[in-house]
Protein backbone atom coordinates (compact mmCIF):
# COMPACT_ATOMS: atom_id res chain seq x y z
CA UNK A 1 0.00 0.00 0.00
CA UNK A 2 2.76 2.43 0.97
CA UNK A 3 4.69 1.56 -2.18
CA UNK A 4 1.63 2.27 -4.32
CA UNK A 5 1.19 5.65 -2.65
CA UNK A 6 4.86 6.48 -3.17
CA UNK A 7 4.57 5.68 -6.86
CA UNK A 8 1.55 7.91 -7.40
CA UNK A 9 2.11 11.10 -9.42
CA UNK A 10 2.79 14.12 -7.24
CA UNK A 11 -0.60 15.70 -7.98
CA UNK A 12 -2.45 12.74 -6.47
CA UNK A 13 -0.15 12.58 -3.47
CA UNK A 14 -0.73 16.29 -2.93
CA UNK A 15 -4.48 15.79 -3.20
CA UNK A 16 -4.37 13.01 -0.61
CA UNK A 17 -2.24 15.16 1.69
CA UNK A 18 -4.71 18.03 1.39
CA UNK A 19 -7.64 15.80 2.30
CA UNK A 20 -5.81 14.45 5.36
CA UNK A 21 -4.72 17.90 6.54
CA UNK A 22 -8.11 19.53 6.06
CA UNK A 23 -9.71 16.67 7.96
CA UNK A 24 -7.28 17.07 10.86
CA UNK A 25 -7.70 20.84 10.86
CA UNK A 26 -11.47 20.44 11.12
CA UNK A 27 -12.43 22.09 7.83
CA UNK A 28 -14.85 19.31 6.92
CA UNK A 29 -16.49 19.08 10.36
CA UNK A 30 -19.08 21.75 9.55
CA UNK A 31 -19.41 20.97 5.85
CA UNK A 32 -23.21 20.66 5.96
CA UNK A 33 -23.80 23.52 8.41
CA UNK A 34 -24.96 27.02 7.55
CA UNK A 35 -22.91 30.19 7.74
CA UNK A 36 -20.50 30.19 10.69
CA UNK A 37 -18.32 32.93 12.23
CA UNK A 38 -16.53 35.04 11.33
CA UNK A 39 -17.26 37.66 8.66
CA UNK A 40 -20.82 36.45 8.11
CA UNK A 41 -21.43 39.92 6.68
CA UNK A 42 -19.02 39.40 3.76
CA UNK A 43 -19.99 35.78 3.23
CA UNK A 44 -23.70 36.51 2.96
CA UNK A 45 -23.14 39.49 0.67
CA UNK A 46 -21.58 37.05 -1.78
CA UNK A 47 -24.13 34.30 -1.20
CA UNK A 48 -27.05 36.69 -1.62
CA UNK A 49 -25.81 37.56 -5.11
CA UNK A 50 -25.62 33.84 -5.94
CA UNK A 51 -29.13 33.36 -4.54
CA UNK A 52 -30.48 36.03 -6.87
CA UNK A 53 -28.74 34.41 -9.83
CA UNK A 54 -30.56 31.21 -8.86
CA UNK A 55 -33.78 33.21 -9.13
CA UNK A 56 -32.93 34.41 -12.62
CA UNK A 57 -31.07 37.72 -12.18
CA UNK A 58 -29.16 38.77 -15.35
CA UNK A 59 -25.42 38.07 -15.20
CA UNK A 60 -24.41 41.72 -15.65
CA UNK A 61 -26.99 42.96 -13.14
CA UNK A 62 -26.00 41.43 -9.76
CA UNK A 63 -28.51 41.82 -6.96
CA UNK A 64 -28.53 41.22 -3.21
CA UNK A 65 -31.39 40.61 -0.77
CA UNK A 66 -31.27 44.15 0.61
CA UNK A 67 -33.67 46.73 -0.80
CA UNK A 68 -31.79 50.01 -1.04
CA UNK A 69 -33.23 53.44 -0.31
CA UNK A 70 -34.01 53.96 -4.01
CA UNK A 71 -35.96 50.70 -4.15
CA UNK A 72 -33.42 48.62 -6.09
CA UNK A 73 -31.37 45.66 -4.91
CA UNK A 74 -28.61 46.02 -7.49
CA UNK A 75 -24.97 46.21 -6.42
CA UNK A 76 -21.67 44.80 -7.59
CA UNK A 77 -17.94 44.78 -6.93
CA UNK A 78 -15.82 41.83 -8.08
CA UNK A 79 -16.60 39.93 -11.28
CA UNK A 80 -19.54 37.68 -10.31
CA UNK A 81 -18.69 34.56 -12.31
CA UNK A 82 -18.36 32.35 -9.21
CA UNK A 83 -21.68 33.58 -7.84
CA UNK A 84 -23.30 32.99 -11.22
CA UNK A 85 -22.01 29.40 -11.38
CA UNK A 86 -23.17 28.74 -7.83
CA UNK A 87 -26.56 30.29 -8.59
CA UNK A 88 -27.03 28.02 -11.59
CA UNK A 89 -26.06 24.99 -9.49
CA UNK A 90 -28.68 25.98 -6.93
CA UNK A 91 -31.17 26.51 -9.73
CA UNK A 92 -30.66 22.92 -10.92
CA UNK A 93 -30.06 21.01 -7.67
CA UNK A 94 -31.79 23.20 -5.11
CA UNK A 95 -30.42 25.52 -2.45
CA UNK A 96 -27.87 23.64 -0.31
CA UNK A 97 -25.33 25.32 1.97
CA UNK A 98 -22.67 22.70 1.25
CA UNK A 99 -22.49 23.57 -2.46
CA UNK A 100 -20.47 26.81 -2.14
CA UNK A 101 -18.15 25.01 0.28
CA UNK A 102 -17.67 22.13 -2.16
CA UNK A 103 -17.06 24.57 -5.01
CA UNK A 104 -14.45 26.57 -3.10
CA UNK A 105 -12.58 23.59 -1.65
CA UNK A 106 -12.63 21.64 -4.93
CA UNK A 107 -11.07 24.48 -6.92
CA UNK A 108 -8.50 25.10 -4.17
CA UNK A 109 -7.54 21.41 -4.05
CA UNK A 110 -7.23 21.19 -7.83
CA UNK A 111 -5.10 24.33 -7.93
CA UNK A 112 -2.69 23.21 -5.19
CA UNK A 113 -2.40 19.66 -6.52
CA UNK A 114 -1.54 20.87 -10.03
CA UNK A 115 0.85 23.47 -8.64
CA UNK A 116 2.67 20.68 -6.80
CA UNK A 117 4.01 19.57 -10.20
CA UNK A 118 5.69 22.96 -10.56
CA UNK A 119 7.30 22.61 -7.15
CA UNK A 120 8.44 19.06 -7.87
CA UNK A 121 10.22 20.36 -10.96
CA UNK A 122 11.86 23.20 -9.02
CA UNK A 123 12.94 21.09 -6.06
CA UNK A 124 13.69 17.93 -8.07
CA UNK A 125 12.57 16.01 -5.00
CA UNK A 126 9.05 14.86 -4.34
CA UNK A 127 9.22 15.12 -0.55
CA UNK A 128 10.23 18.77 -0.76
CA UNK A 129 7.31 19.49 -3.08
CA UNK A 130 4.95 17.79 -0.63
CA UNK A 131 6.44 19.79 2.23
CA UNK A 132 5.68 22.93 0.26
CA UNK A 133 2.10 21.75 -0.29
CA UNK A 134 1.86 21.12 3.44
CA UNK A 135 2.95 24.69 4.15
CA UNK A 136 0.40 26.14 1.72
CA UNK A 137 -2.38 24.11 3.32
CA UNK A 138 -1.24 25.03 6.83
CA UNK A 139 -1.76 28.77 6.59
CA UNK A 140 -4.48 29.40 9.21
CA UNK A 141 -6.12 32.23 7.28
CA UNK A 142 -6.51 29.99 4.24
CA UNK A 143 -8.08 27.32 6.44
CA UNK A 144 -10.50 29.84 7.99
CA UNK A 145 -12.02 30.73 4.62
CA UNK A 146 -11.25 27.73 2.40
CA UNK A 147 -14.87 26.61 2.47
CA UNK A 148 -16.37 30.07 2.06
CA UNK A 149 -17.44 31.80 -1.11
CA UNK A 150 -15.04 34.70 -0.47
CA UNK A 151 -13.38 35.85 -3.71
CA UNK A 152 -9.97 36.02 -1.99
CA UNK A 153 -9.76 32.22 -1.84
CA UNK A 154 -10.85 31.79 -5.45
CA UNK A 155 -8.37 34.44 -6.61
CA UNK A 156 -5.58 32.60 -4.77
CA UNK A 157 -6.61 29.32 -6.42
CA UNK A 158 -6.70 30.92 -9.85
CA UNK A 159 -3.24 32.44 -9.36
CA UNK A 160 -1.90 28.94 -8.64
CA UNK A 161 -3.65 27.60 -11.74
CA UNK A 162 -2.19 30.46 -13.77
CA UNK A 163 1.27 29.66 -12.39
CA UNK A 164 0.80 26.03 -13.40
CA UNK A 165 -0.18 27.18 -16.90
CA UNK A 166 2.92 29.40 -17.03
CA UNK A 167 5.11 26.43 -16.13
CA UNK A 168 3.54 24.28 -18.86
CA UNK A 169 3.80 27.09 -21.41
CA UNK A 170 7.49 27.73 -20.73
CA UNK A 171 8.25 24.05 -21.17
CA UNK A 172 6.06 23.39 -24.21
CA UNK A 173 5.58 26.79 -25.94
CA UNK A 174 2.05 25.64 -26.78
CA UNK A 175 -0.55 28.33 -27.39
CA UNK A 176 -3.08 26.33 -25.37
CA UNK A 177 -1.11 26.89 -22.19
CA UNK A 178 -0.72 30.58 -22.98
CA UNK A 179 -4.50 30.80 -23.17
CA UNK A 180 -4.77 28.70 -19.99
CA UNK A 181 -2.50 30.94 -17.92
CA UNK A 182 -4.08 34.12 -19.28
CA UNK A 183 -7.59 32.87 -18.55
CA UNK A 184 -6.88 32.07 -14.91
CA UNK A 185 -4.79 35.17 -14.25
CA UNK A 186 -7.59 37.27 -15.72
CA UNK A 187 -10.11 35.54 -13.46
CA UNK A 188 -7.87 36.06 -10.41
CA UNK A 189 -7.60 39.81 -11.00
CA UNK A 190 -11.28 40.17 -11.92
CA UNK A 191 -12.18 38.54 -8.60
CA UNK A 192 -9.64 40.50 -6.54
CA UNK A 193 -7.78 43.40 -8.09
CA UNK A 194 -5.23 42.96 -5.29
CA UNK A 195 -4.10 39.71 -6.95
CA UNK A 196 -2.13 42.03 -9.25
CA UNK A 197 0.41 42.44 -6.43
CA UNK A 198 1.47 38.81 -6.84
CA UNK A 199 1.40 38.87 -10.65
CA UNK A 200 3.40 42.10 -10.84
CA UNK A 201 5.96 40.68 -8.40
CA UNK A 202 6.65 37.57 -10.49
CA UNK A 203 6.34 39.41 -13.81
CA UNK A 204 8.55 42.26 -12.65
CA UNK A 205 11.17 39.82 -11.41
CA UNK A 206 11.17 38.11 -14.81
CA UNK A 207 11.59 41.47 -16.55
CA UNK A 208 14.59 42.56 -14.48
CA UNK A 209 16.08 39.07 -14.51
CA UNK A 210 16.13 38.93 -18.31
CA UNK A 211 17.16 42.58 -18.55
CA UNK A 212 20.26 42.32 -16.35
CA UNK A 213 21.18 38.66 -16.11
CA UNK A 214 21.04 37.12 -19.57
CA UNK A 215 23.00 38.14 -22.65
CA UNK A 216 20.71 39.04 -25.55
CA UNK A 217 17.80 37.75 -23.46
CA UNK A 218 15.20 39.90 -25.19
CA UNK A 219 16.14 38.50 -28.56
CA UNK A 220 16.62 34.94 -27.31
CA UNK A 221 13.31 34.94 -25.47
CA UNK A 222 11.31 37.14 -27.81
CA UNK A 223 8.58 34.51 -28.13
CA UNK A 224 8.03 34.42 -24.36
CA UNK A 225 8.33 38.19 -24.06
CA UNK A 226 5.72 38.80 -26.71
CA UNK A 227 3.44 36.11 -25.26
CA UNK A 228 3.65 37.33 -21.67
CA UNK A 229 3.26 40.95 -22.74
CA UNK A 230 0.15 40.07 -24.72
CA UNK A 231 -1.21 38.12 -21.76
CA UNK A 232 -0.50 40.96 -19.33
CA UNK A 233 -2.14 43.55 -21.59
CA UNK A 234 -5.22 41.35 -21.82
CA UNK A 235 -5.30 41.04 -18.01
CA UNK A 236 -5.11 44.81 -17.58
CA UNK A 237 -7.63 45.63 -20.30
CA UNK A 238 -10.15 43.06 -19.07
CA UNK A 239 -9.79 44.26 -15.49
CA UNK A 240 -10.15 47.89 -16.52
CA UNK A 241 -13.29 47.14 -18.51
CA UNK A 242 -14.92 45.22 -15.66
CA UNK A 243 -14.12 47.63 -12.84
CA UNK A 244 -15.15 50.58 -15.02
CA UNK A 245 -18.43 48.81 -15.62
CA UNK A 246 -18.84 47.97 -11.92
CA UNK A 247 -18.27 51.59 -10.86
CA UNK A 248 -20.65 52.98 -13.49
CA UNK A 249 -23.20 50.27 -12.69
CA UNK A 250 -23.22 51.16 -8.99
CA UNK A 251 -23.53 54.85 -9.85
CA UNK A 252 -26.39 54.13 -12.24
CA UNK A 253 -28.40 52.11 -9.70
CA UNK A 254 -27.44 54.41 -6.82
CA UNK A 255 -25.62 51.76 -4.78
CA UNK A 256 -22.70 52.29 -2.42
CA UNK A 257 -23.04 48.88 -0.80
CA UNK A 258 -19.67 47.58 -2.04
CA UNK A 259 -16.32 49.33 -2.20
CA UNK A 260 -14.63 49.58 -5.61
CA UNK A 261 -11.76 51.84 -4.55
CA UNK A 262 -8.52 51.58 -2.60
CA UNK A 263 -8.45 52.12 1.18
CA UNK A 264 -5.15 54.02 1.53
CA UNK A 265 -3.18 54.71 4.66
CA UNK A 266 -3.32 58.49 4.23
CA UNK A 267 -7.08 58.46 4.79
CA UNK A 268 -6.54 57.17 8.33
CA UNK A 269 -5.75 59.45 11.26
CA UNK A 270 -2.64 58.79 13.34
CA UNK A 271 -4.49 57.22 16.27
CA UNK A 272 -6.46 54.82 14.07
CA UNK A 273 -3.33 54.00 12.09
CA UNK A 274 -1.55 52.99 15.28
CA UNK A 275 -4.49 50.84 16.39
CA UNK A 276 -4.61 49.04 13.02
CA UNK A 277 -0.86 48.37 13.09
CA UNK A 278 -1.13 46.91 16.59
CA UNK A 279 -4.07 44.78 15.52
CA UNK A 280 -2.13 43.51 12.52
CA UNK A 281 1.16 42.69 14.23
CA UNK A 282 -0.28 41.22 17.43
CA UNK A 283 -3.35 39.36 16.25
CA UNK A 284 -3.57 39.10 12.45
CA UNK A 285 -0.03 38.13 11.49
CA UNK A 286 -0.16 34.74 13.32
CA UNK A 287 -3.07 33.91 11.03
CA UNK A 288 -0.63 33.94 8.14
CA UNK A 289 1.99 31.68 9.76
CA UNK A 290 3.67 31.51 13.14
CA UNK A 291 5.73 34.72 13.50
CA UNK A 292 8.86 32.75 14.42
CA UNK A 293 8.59 30.86 11.11
CA UNK A 294 8.43 34.13 9.21
CA UNK A 295 11.32 35.65 11.17
CA UNK A 296 13.59 32.61 10.77
CA UNK A 297 12.76 32.44 7.07
CA UNK A 298 13.73 36.09 6.65
CA UNK A 299 17.00 35.52 8.51
CA UNK A 300 17.79 32.51 6.37
CA UNK A 301 16.97 34.52 3.25
CA UNK A 302 19.57 37.09 4.27
CA UNK A 303 22.10 34.34 4.97
CA UNK A 304 21.42 32.64 1.63
CA UNK A 305 21.80 35.96 -0.19
CA UNK A 306 25.09 36.62 1.62
CA UNK A 307 26.32 33.16 0.62
CA UNK A 308 25.15 33.79 -2.97
CA UNK A 309 23.16 30.58 -3.03
CA UNK A 310 20.03 32.02 -4.60
CA UNK A 311 19.37 32.40 -8.29
CA UNK A 312 19.26 35.98 -9.48
CA UNK A 313 15.59 35.57 -10.44
CA UNK A 314 14.72 34.69 -6.83
CA UNK A 315 16.61 37.74 -5.60
CA UNK A 316 14.64 39.97 -7.96
CA UNK A 317 11.45 38.23 -6.89
CA UNK A 318 12.11 38.89 -3.21
CA UNK A 319 12.96 42.56 -3.83
CA UNK A 320 9.97 43.31 -6.04
CA UNK A 321 7.65 41.14 -3.93
CA UNK A 322 8.66 43.12 -0.85
CA UNK A 323 8.01 46.40 -2.66
CA UNK A 324 4.65 44.96 -3.71
CA UNK A 325 3.80 44.24 -0.07
CA UNK A 326 4.62 47.83 0.88
CA UNK A 327 2.39 49.13 -1.92
CA UNK A 328 -0.38 46.76 -0.85
CA UNK A 329 -0.31 47.93 2.76
CA UNK A 330 -0.21 51.59 1.73
CA UNK A 331 -3.12 51.34 -0.71
CA UNK A 332 -5.37 48.96 1.26
CA UNK A 333 -4.35 49.83 4.81
CA UNK A 334 -7.88 50.32 6.09
CA UNK A 335 -8.95 46.76 5.38
CA UNK A 336 -6.65 45.43 8.08
CA UNK A 337 -8.78 46.87 10.85
CA UNK A 338 -10.79 43.62 10.95
CA UNK A 339 -10.62 41.98 7.52
CA UNK A 340 -8.02 39.26 8.06
CA UNK A 341 -8.96 37.47 4.83
CA UNK A 342 -6.98 40.15 2.96
CA UNK A 343 -3.89 38.29 4.21
CA UNK A 344 -4.62 35.65 1.56
CA UNK A 345 -3.40 38.09 -1.12
CA UNK A 346 0.06 38.23 0.48
CA UNK A 347 0.47 34.49 1.00
CA UNK A 348 2.80 34.43 -1.99
CA UNK A 349 5.57 36.25 -0.10
CA UNK A 350 6.03 33.88 2.87
CA UNK A 351 5.76 31.02 0.37
CA UNK A 352 8.72 32.53 -1.51
CA UNK A 353 10.64 32.58 1.78
CA UNK A 354 9.71 28.97 2.47
CA UNK A 355 10.81 27.98 -1.03
CA UNK A 356 14.26 29.45 -0.38
CA UNK A 357 14.47 27.67 2.97
CA UNK A 358 13.44 24.28 1.59
CA UNK A 359 15.64 24.61 -1.49
CA UNK A 360 18.83 25.68 0.25
CA UNK A 361 18.27 24.78 3.90
CA UNK A 362 20.22 21.54 3.62
CA UNK A 363 23.40 23.52 2.94
CA UNK A 364 23.53 24.78 6.52
CA UNK A 365 24.03 21.38 8.09
CA UNK A 366 25.35 18.40 6.15
CA UNK A 367 24.20 15.91 8.78
CA UNK A 368 21.12 14.07 7.49
CA UNK A 369 19.88 13.43 11.03
CA UNK A 370 20.18 17.08 12.02
CA UNK A 371 18.42 18.17 8.84
CA UNK A 372 15.56 15.80 9.57
CA UNK A 373 15.26 17.12 13.11
CA UNK A 374 15.18 20.72 11.85
CA UNK A 375 12.56 20.05 9.18
CA UNK A 376 10.49 17.94 11.59
CA UNK A 377 10.51 20.79 14.11
CA UNK A 378 9.57 23.24 11.37
CA UNK A 379 6.62 21.19 10.14
CA UNK A 380 5.50 20.50 13.73
CA UNK A 381 5.45 24.24 14.45
CA UNK A 382 3.44 24.94 11.30
CA UNK A 383 1.04 22.09 12.05
CA UNK A 384 0.44 23.04 15.69
CA UNK A 385 -0.08 26.71 14.79
CA UNK A 386 -2.53 25.77 12.04
CA UNK A 387 -4.53 23.20 13.98
CA UNK A 388 -4.72 25.40 17.09
CA UNK A 389 -6.03 28.47 15.27
CA UNK A 390 -8.25 26.44 12.94
CA UNK A 391 -9.93 24.55 15.79
CA UNK A 392 -10.55 27.82 17.62
CA UNK A 393 -11.94 29.45 14.50
CA UNK A 394 -14.35 26.55 13.94
CA UNK A 395 -15.56 26.65 17.54
CA UNK A 396 -14.19 23.24 18.52
CA UNK A 397 -13.77 22.50 22.21
CA UNK A 398 -11.12 19.91 23.01
CA UNK A 399 -7.92 19.45 24.98
CA UNK A 400 -5.94 21.22 22.28
CA UNK A 401 -8.04 24.38 22.17
CA UNK A 402 -8.09 24.59 25.95
CA UNK A 403 -4.33 24.22 26.40
CA UNK A 404 -2.66 25.44 23.22
CA UNK A 405 0.07 28.06 23.67
CA UNK A 406 -0.24 29.02 20.00
CA UNK A 407 -3.37 31.14 20.41
CA UNK A 408 -3.30 34.34 22.46
CA UNK A 409 -5.89 34.97 25.15
CA UNK A 410 -7.14 37.94 23.17
CA UNK A 411 -7.79 35.79 20.09
CA UNK A 412 -9.37 33.07 22.23
CA UNK A 413 -11.68 35.64 23.76
CA UNK A 414 -12.59 37.03 20.35
CA UNK A 415 -13.35 33.65 18.80
CA UNK A 416 -15.19 32.53 21.91
CA UNK A 417 -17.41 35.59 21.75
CA UNK A 418 -18.04 35.15 18.01
CA UNK A 419 -19.28 31.60 18.50
CA UNK A 420 -21.30 32.50 21.60
CA UNK A 421 -22.99 35.32 19.70
CA UNK A 422 -23.61 33.00 16.77
CA UNK A 423 -25.29 30.41 19.00
CA UNK A 424 -27.54 33.05 20.55
CA UNK A 425 -28.46 34.80 17.31
CA UNK A 426 -27.80 33.58 13.77
CA UNK A 427 -27.49 29.94 14.85
CA UNK A 428 -30.99 30.02 16.33
CA UNK A 429 -32.36 31.72 13.21
CA UNK A 430 -30.79 29.04 11.02
CA UNK A 431 -32.47 26.36 13.14
CA UNK A 432 -35.97 27.75 12.61
CA UNK A 433 -35.60 29.18 9.10
CA UNK A 434 -37.99 26.69 7.50
CA UNK A 435 -40.71 27.50 10.04
CA UNK A 436 -40.42 31.22 9.36
CA UNK A 437 -40.36 30.66 5.61
CA UNK A 438 -43.73 28.94 5.87
CA UNK A 439 -45.13 32.10 7.50
CA UNK A 440 -43.61 34.70 5.18
CA UNK A 441 -44.60 34.31 1.49
CA UNK A 442 -41.69 34.18 -0.97
CA UNK A 443 -42.86 37.41 -2.59
CA UNK A 444 -43.13 39.30 0.70
CA UNK A 445 -40.63 41.59 2.37
CA UNK A 446 -39.25 41.67 5.89
CA UNK A 447 -37.50 44.14 8.17
CA UNK A 448 -34.68 42.56 10.21
CA UNK A 449 -34.32 45.12 12.96
CA UNK A 450 -31.53 43.32 14.85
CA UNK A 451 -29.28 42.93 11.82
CA UNK A 452 -26.70 45.70 11.34
CA UNK A 453 -25.45 44.04 8.14
CA UNK A 454 -27.10 44.23 4.72
CA UNK A 455 -27.73 40.54 4.07
CA UNK A 456 -27.00 38.12 6.93
CA UNK A 457 -30.55 37.51 8.13
CA UNK A 458 -32.22 38.25 4.78
CA UNK A 459 -30.05 35.65 3.05
CA UNK A 460 -30.61 33.13 5.83
CA UNK A 461 -34.38 33.48 5.47
CA UNK A 462 -34.25 33.59 1.68
CA UNK A 463 -36.37 36.75 1.64
CA UNK A 464 -35.77 40.27 0.35
CA UNK A 465 -36.27 43.31 2.54
CA UNK A 466 -34.58 45.71 4.90
CA UNK A 467 -32.29 45.54 7.91
CA UNK A 468 -31.06 47.96 10.55
CA UNK A 469 -28.35 48.75 7.99
CA UNK A 470 -31.14 50.51 6.05
CA UNK A 471 -31.73 53.01 8.86
CA UNK A 472 -29.66 56.14 8.37
CA UNK A 473 -27.41 57.05 11.29
CA UNK A 474 -27.70 60.70 10.28
CA UNK A 475 -31.42 60.55 11.08
CA UNK A 476 -31.81 59.92 14.82
CA UNK A 477 -35.55 59.18 14.76
CA UNK A 478 -35.84 55.49 13.84
CA UNK A 479 -39.62 55.52 14.34
CA UNK A 480 -40.18 57.63 11.23
CA UNK A 481 -37.68 55.57 9.25
CA UNK A 482 -39.46 52.33 10.18
CA UNK A 483 -42.78 53.87 9.15
CA UNK A 484 -41.31 54.73 5.74
CA UNK A 485 -40.01 51.18 5.35
CA UNK A 486 -43.46 49.80 6.21
CA UNK A 487 -45.01 52.09 3.60
CA UNK A 488 -42.52 50.69 1.08
CA UNK A 489 -43.90 47.21 1.70
CA UNK A 490 -42.23 45.62 4.74
CA UNK A 491 -44.92 43.32 6.19
CA UNK A 492 -42.93 41.52 8.88
CA UNK A 493 -40.32 42.47 11.46
CA UNK A 494 -37.71 40.07 12.78
CA UNK A 495 -36.03 40.72 16.11
CA UNK A 496 -33.39 38.50 17.70
CA UNK A 497 -32.66 39.15 21.34
CA UNK A 498 -31.74 37.41 24.57
CA UNK A 499 -34.05 37.19 27.60
CA UNK A 500 -32.55 40.19 29.43
CA UNK A 501 -32.73 42.42 26.35
CA UNK A 502 -34.21 45.87 26.77
CA UNK A 503 -36.21 46.81 23.66
CA UNK A 504 -35.44 49.94 21.72
CA UNK A 505 -38.11 52.48 22.66
CA UNK A 506 -38.44 53.56 19.02
CA UNK A 507 -39.16 49.96 17.98
CA UNK A 508 -41.80 49.20 20.60
CA UNK A 509 -44.83 50.62 18.71
CA UNK A 510 -44.20 48.12 15.90
CA UNK A 511 -43.55 45.04 18.04
CA UNK A 512 -47.09 44.34 19.21
CA UNK A 513 -48.35 41.55 16.90
CA UNK A 514 -46.11 38.61 17.76
CA UNK A 515 -46.80 35.75 15.33
CA UNK A 516 -43.78 33.50 15.95
CA UNK A 517 -41.35 33.00 18.79
CA UNK A 518 -38.71 30.35 19.35
CA UNK A 519 -35.76 30.83 21.66
CA UNK A 520 -34.35 34.27 20.92
CA UNK A 521 -36.20 34.61 17.60
CA UNK A 522 -39.24 36.89 17.48
CA UNK A 523 -41.33 37.58 14.36
CA UNK A 524 -43.90 40.38 14.28
CA UNK A 525 -46.67 41.24 11.83
CA UNK A 526 -46.48 44.77 10.42
CA UNK A 527 -49.45 44.54 8.07
CA UNK A 528 -51.71 46.28 10.59
CA UNK A 529 -49.74 49.53 10.40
Amino acid sequence: MITKLQNLPIRYQALLLLMVLFSLYGVFDHFFDGILPIHEWRKTDSLSIALNYAKGAPFLEPQTQLILANGTRNATSEFPIIYFILGKLWQVFGHHEWMPKALSISILFIAISLFSEVMEFLFQQKWKALLFVFLIASSPVLLFYADSILPNVFAFSFVLLGAYGTFKFIRSKQVFWLGFLTFFFVLAVLLKITALICLLSFGGAYFFYTLFNQNQSFKAQSYFWFSFLLSFILILVTSYLWYSYAISYNEKVGSDLFSTTVRPIWEVDAETRKAIWQQFWKHMLPGLYHPSMLLLSLLFLGYAAWKKWMYSYVIWLVIIGFLGLIAYFILWFWVFDVHDYYLIEILFFPLILFYVLIQFGSRINRSKINRRIIFASWTALAFLQAISLAHWSFGKENILTKNTPFVSEFVKGNWGYFHFYHREHLGQLQACTEEIQRIIPKSDTILCLSDSSPNIQLYTLGRIGYTHFSLHESTPDETEQIKRIIRKGANFALVIHEANWEPNKEWEPFLTKLIFQKGNIYLFDLRYF
